[in-house]
């Protein structure tokens, strides 16, 4: 047998009034679209990826063939600004910053 079949008719199913029920597609818009235009720090990043900061620096931000992909001074398509002197602040698009990491995380990771 592959089924169970269960007759809910005459059960009512109340949600609390703080819950809703939205179709994935809606919600997987929803969740893209809160990211559309905002602005990571270097904090968040390595809170979103949950990697140490030297790991970041050496395998990402200062790797120079994904620093060519991503440093908006380097290429018009970037999504992260870097700091012009030390101790200067890193800035990433949000969404093209998830983005990236999810299309490349095994290359990366290698």
């Amino acid at each position: 047998m592959n089924k169970i079949i269960v007759d809910l008719q005459n059960i009512v199913l109340e949600l609390p009034e703080s819950k809703i029920i939205v179709d994935r597609e809606e919600y997987e818009h929803l969740k893209e679209k809160t990211s559309k235009g905002r602005y990571l720090t270097l904090n968040e990043v390595l809170e979103l990826l949950s990697v140490s900061r030297p790991w970041l620096l050496e395998n990402v931000l200062y790797n120079p063939e994904i620093r060519s992909q991503i440093d908006i001074d380097q290429n018009p398509d970037g999504f992260v600004k870097y700091p012009h002197n030390q101790g200067g602040r890193y800035f990433f698009l949000a969404s093209r910053t998830r983005d990236y990491f999810e299309t490349h995380f095994a290359e990366i990771m290698r």
